[in-house]
């Protein structure tokens, strides 16, 4: 089996060509903001690195976010016209559990991180547990903990130590595990973070923390062996809040913009027009 596999969640991006047990080719760069312009070229460029024709995929996988809206958008958009056009399934994951299962092997729980803007942070919490097959192969099976959340630094660390006992206290014992933090962090998230934990996390680096779509085409696999495959009539990003939607002299009719109308005046039609409502939902 084939895959493809697209992330450009944040100004990292990444994308892969594996099979079920072999990296064939694998592209992580810094995008910027030129996701749309770099994505289908490299996509181009590494099928005929490793001697394929995308006729040959046989998956595409994807990271839906939460993560820029442009550069969320921009790698869904590809993959679902990759799947219609080849015909072939979609598998989406979410960009925070591909950060999650870089550090599967830490002995605790993991919460990931993308930085959201306002000061605010995208996050959630797995933990992972360690098995083998009759091969003698090492699995790590996902348990998220929570769910994806949208929260400041000093939330999101109360939050954790409000949790932890639900979630791993024993009884008549006061310890709890360290949690690890791993993703796109600035320092100043990273400072409020330890604030307020201490002794009670640990932190991976940006370096370590760089995501590798290899990890996402190992966890579309995982979901399409579960039967996990996505609709892709129906595959979004994954947003945690609405886009910020400026307005401008030239589009203010298409987004339901201020109008030259009496005081007092009403519409005689929706005050939301279907651009609008799309650029909401996107």
């Amino acid at each position: 089996m084939l895959l493809l596999a697209l992330d450009t969640s944040t100004r990292q991006a990444s994308l892969a060509i594996c099979t079920e047990d072999e990296l064939l080719g694998e592209y992580t760069w810094h995008v910027g903001n030129n996701h749309s312009v770099e994505l289908l070229d490299r996509i181009q460029r590494i099928v005929v690195e490793c001697n394929k024709t995308m006729q040959e995929i046989d998956v595409v996988a994807v990271a839906t976010g939460p993560g820029s809206f442009n550069g969320v958008r921009v790698a869904v958009s590809a993959a679902k016209a990759l799947a219609f056009s080849l015909q072939k399934p979609i598998v989406g994951v979410s960009t925070l559990d591909i950060i999650a299962a870089q550090q599967q092997h830490w002995h605790g729980p993991i919460c990931s991180i993308i930085e959201a803007g306002r000061s605010e942070l995208y996050a959630a919490c797995y933990t992972f547990d360690k098995t083998s097959n009759s091969n003698g192969d090492i699995i790590y099976s996902m348990y998220q903990l929570s769910d994806y959340l949208l929260l400041s630094p000093q939330q999101l660390a109360s939050y954790l130590q409000e949790q932890a006992g639900t979630w791993f206290g024993v009884p008549g014992k006061r310890e709890l595990p360290v949690f690890l933090y791993c993703g796109e962090i600035s320092p100043a998230s990273r400072q409020a973070l330890f604030a307020h934990m201490q002794e009670e996390c640990a932190f991976v680096n940006s370096l370590q923390s760089t995501r590798k779509a290899s990890v996402l085409a190992m966890l579309a696999l995982q979901r399409l062996h579960d039967g996990k495959e996505d609709n892709p009539m129906r595959l979004e990003p994954l947003y945690l809040r609405r886009p910020s939607i400026t307005t401008s002299t030239r589009k203010q009719p298409l987004l339901g913009g201020i109008s030259k109308r009496p005081p007092g005046h009403s519409p005689t039609g929706p005050s939301e027009t279907e651009r609008e409502e799309g650029a909401l939902r996107h």
